[in-house]
């Protein structure tokens, strides 16, 4: 039943298609596609897995310090190179889509659609884009190589000895969602939601299906059959109390599992936090 994928992997997939550049080829800026402010129901959800995982905030602070690292490389190699280090902190929305569409806003603007800036992509990545389209063909081999290049040798030495093989957390968290979805406590909660779509006309299995209505993918442009279903979606989740008791249906699965694998997420704590105390030592360096 679950199709949900972490958001900062879909939000690294549409970058591609997300951006457009400005006209003015002297000095190009990348223009992050809108999307609503996220509401109380994404700021407010947040999972224990969550504490164990790199933050948005946590991701910036190591790509500020990898970006140190990549400089004084490309310095070596003849190269200039711009280092991006920023200091202003975002909003985390790695779950904002974890129960599929779950607000109003989105609903009415963008139906089903997503975009990168939805899932948590901000000016930081506009300036990265802006950045390498300003390097010249070799420079950026030089610093993007998936082999030898700058950033890669940057990223191998501050994760050196600093990071904890995630497979079990990343497999818990598709997992726990599987179970709260099966629940007793959230199971009846999902059958409300299929009766209250099918009061409005819309007849799916769950809201997954929803999403994935292929009528969907059939034109570019936003439909008003889907956004009429998704705002249905939303409305049929909050009279269900779905995303609620989902999310603390979950919080009491992940809670469990961390507990019972205490030595594993013990490593996955230590392992996060020396992590960003060699990125935090990099920038201190270089008096960032």
């Amino acid at each position: 039943m679950t199709r949900y994928r972490p958001a900062v992997a879909v939000a690294l997939g549409l970058l591609a298609t997300a951006c457009t550049a400005s006209p003015e080829a002297a000095v190009p800026r990348t223009v992050l596609a809108a999307a609503p402010a996220p509401t109380k129901e994404v700021t407010q959800l947040v999972l224990p897995f969550d504490r164990y995982q790199l933050s948005v905030n946590d991701i910036y602070l190591i790509e500020s310090a990898k970006d140190i690292l990549t400089r004084a490389c490309m310095k070596k190699r003849g190269y200039g190179y711009e280092a991006i280090t920023h200091r202003k902190q975002y909003q985390d929305l790695r779950n904002r889509r974890r129960y599929g569409v779950i607000e109003i806003p989105v609903a009415r603007k963008m139906g089903y659609r997503t975009n990168a800036r939805l899932l948590g992509s901000t000016d930081v990545t506009a300036q990265k884009m802006d950045r390498d389209a300003r390097m010249s063909p070799a420079a950026r081999k030089a610093a993007s190589d998936p082999t030898d290049g700058c950033y890669k040798l940057a990223g191998d030495r501050l994760a050196r000895g600093n990071e904890e093989n995630e497979d079990l957390v990343n497999k818990l968290n598709v997992d726990s969602l599987d179970e709260a979805l099966k629940s007793p406590r959230v199971a009846p909660a999902v059958r409300a939601w299929g009766r209250c779509m099918k009061q409005r006309g819309h007849s799916y299995k769950d809201f997954y299906a929803a999403s994935e209505d292929p009528r969907w993918a059939r034109t570019e442009k936003l439909s008003g059959a889907e956004r009429e279903t998704a705002v249905a979606d939303v409305t049929c989740k909050e009279q269900a109390g779905l995303v609620t008791l989902l999310s603390e249906t979950e919080r009491d699965i992940e809670e469990r599992d961390i507990r019972g694998n205490k030595a594993y997420f013990s490593r996955l704590a230590a392992a996060r936090s020396r992590h960003l105390a060699a990125a935090r030592a990099v920038l201190r360096g270089a008096g960032d």
